[in-house]
Order: structure tokens, then C-alpha cells, then sequence
């Protein structure tokens, strides 16, 4: 389940506009009254929403990321896809996001360029860093699933690559060469990935970072995080724990079909919260699943804490 789908209206209306306002003039260009103006609301009303610029400029960009992470996700499961496949759809997928909010993006990163420019600024934000090891993790997992598990090693490596080409890509796009396309742009981004993956397991040179001296990998994924964390991967998880470790009886009936009414009511646009709540009531006295469930209870209450508001 997306958050933003179940956000109320009034917030929503107030992101989409601040949205559309930084990227035809930049946050530094637009104000708290006129959002409020365009809103049609009063600047105290919006303050009752967003206690400052900055948090708005801030759900902004959540809201942005949690749209991607959902357009991803669905992919991820959608069935008909190779693995390559997959990956192309997804690297397509986020071209035109970044292309749809360029100004906006190009604003947002500016700004924290000057920003990491700052004395005594905090370069190591848990929220950005937990993000970061959750992308080594999901790039180790695609690359293997493209290449073999002997591709591991390279994962640093071949994350370089693609990063600095995926931006070199944007800024000639964006500058340069606006008749490049994203079919041909994701496709020879990917066709490189595959020349470089196949010159590596061929001539197997030492890894010039390890995967190990990585911080990002050895570090832990912040439990809190529910960026990269996405329901439907953890409810899978559940019907594979529950149909490998239950006998077959009652018991392991009703939490498979449970799990399967909770999957589906997750992949619908706008989830009944009734639907889900009595499909987590039904499985959260089914020990085979105890973690699961408890991690998913907290995703579900930090999205619905994070989003959900009454309003004003």
C-alpha cells in the first residue's frame, strides 16, 4: 500500500501545487501565501498542514519518491516480465519521472549542493543514508538476477557506472540533446551495464571497491525506513513462510487465504483500510508469521501516522 493514495484531499491538493509552483519558479521563488492563494485557502490553514516551507518542500519530495517507489513496485510484481526485462521498465519508468519534474529536481539538487557546502552541515542524514543501503541491496539483487550470483563483487563497481551514466545521460538530455529518447537512453544504459557485467566475469580483475569496504553495505537498513521496504514484498514473504512451515489444515487455509484478500486489497489504487485491518487481525495470532506481521503492523502505522490526517 502507497501512503499517498490514502492521504486526504486537502493535503494532497497542497503538495501537487507546491509541486507544480518550485518547479515553474523554485522554492526560494514561492511563497507560503501564494500556495495558500492558489489552494484557495488562508495561510494560517495552510500552516495548520505544513508547519514550514521546508517540511512542505520536504513531503513534496516524499511524495514524488513514494509515487516512483509505487510505480516500481508495481512493476516488480506485475508477472509477464524477464528479469532484463524488468529492470528496463524501471529504469524507463524512472527517466520519465525525472523528466516530468526536472525543474523541480534540478531546483532540489542545486539547493543541496550549496547546502553540503555549508560548515558543520550534517553530510550523513540517517533517513538519506538508510536510503542508500537499501539501493546497494536492491542493485546486488538485479544484478544477480541478471548475471549470476558471481556478479556479487561487482556490485560497487557496476553501481558506479550506472549512476554516473544515468546523470550523464540526464544532463545532455536536459541541455544538450533533447530529441534523445527514453526507450533508446534506458536501453543503452542497460546494454552497457551488460558489456561491462560480461567484461568483468570474463577477465574476473579484483573488484576495484569491494563490496565489503562499502559503507553502505555493511551498514544496516534503518528498521524505521519504509522507503525501500514495500508491503507487498513482506505479505509475499508471508505466503511463502506460511505455505512452507504450516500443515495443511484449517489453520494454514484461513492465513493463506487471508494473506491472499491482503495482497490483493494492497495492489488496488485506493485500499479499503477496513479490508486491511480485519486481514491483519485475522493473521496476527499465526506464529509461523509473528515478525512479518509485526513489521508490517509498523509500516501501516508509521504510513497512516506519516499521511493521514484530519482536516482542518
Amino acid at each position: 500500500m502507497n501512503p499517498i493514495h490514502e492521504m486526504n484531499e486537502k493535503k494532497r491538493m497542497v503538495i501537487t501545487t507546491a509541486l507544480r509552483l518550485f518547479s515553474a519558479k523554485g522554492s526560494t521563488g514561492t511563497s507560503m501565501q501564494e500556495i495558500a492563494e492558489v489552494c484557495g485557502m488562508s495561510k494560517g490553514s495552510l500552516y495548520l498542514l505544513f508547519k514550514s516551507k521546508e517540511e512542505l518542500e520536504a513531503s513534496t519530495m516524499e511524495y514524488c519518491m513514494y509515487t516512483l517507489v509505487d510505480e516500481m513496485t508495481q512493476i516488480e510484481q506485475s508477472a509477464g516480465y524477464t528479469a532484463r526485462e524488468r529492470l528496463l521498465k524501471q529504469i524507463e519508468t524512472l527517466l520519465i519521472h525525472v523528466s516530468e519534474l526536472k525543474e523541480f529536481l534540478r531546483v532540489q539538487m542545486r539547493s543541496m549542493m550549496i547546502n553540503d557546502e555549508q560548515p558543520g552541515r550534517d553530510k550523513c542524514n540517517p533517513k538519506n543514508r538508510d536510503l542508500e543501503i537499501r539501493i546497494v541491496h536492491w542493485f546486488k539483487e538485479k544484478l544477480e538476477d541478471l548475471y549470476g550470483p558471481e556478479i556479487g563483487p561487482y556490485t560497487v563497481d557496476l553501481s558506479l557506472l550506472t549512476h554516473g551514466l544515468f546523470l550523464s545521460y540526464v544532463k545532455i538530455w536536459f541541455t544538450e540533446m533533447p530529441s534523445l529518447t527514453v526507450s533508446k537512453m534506458a536501453t543503452n544504459l542497460l546494454q552497457t551495464i551488460d558489456y561491462a557485467a560480461h567484461g568483468l566475469l570474463e577477465q574476473r580483475p579484483a573488484p576495484f571497491v569491494r563490496l565489503e569496504d562499502w559503507p553502505a553495505w555493511a551498514s544496516n537498513p534503518n528498521t524505521d525506513s519504509t522507503m525501500m521496504r514495500h508491503p507487498i514484498h513482506i505479505i509475499r514473504e508471508m505466503q511463502d513462510v506460511v505455505t512452507s512451515s504450516l500443515t495443511e489444515g484449517q489453520i494454514k487455509s484461513d492465513a493463506l487465504e487471508a494473506i491472499a484478500i491482503l495482497k490483493q486489497e494492497m495492489m488496488e489504487f485506493t485500499p479499503r483500510r477496513a479490508i486491511i485491518l480485519g486481514m491483519m487481525h485475522n493473521l496476527e495470532n499465526t506464529p509461523a508469521i509473528e515478525s512479518l506481521h509485526a513489521e508490517l503492523q509498523h509500516i501501516l502505522d508509521a504510513m497512516y501516522s506519516r499521511f493521514i490526517q484530519a482536516d482542518s
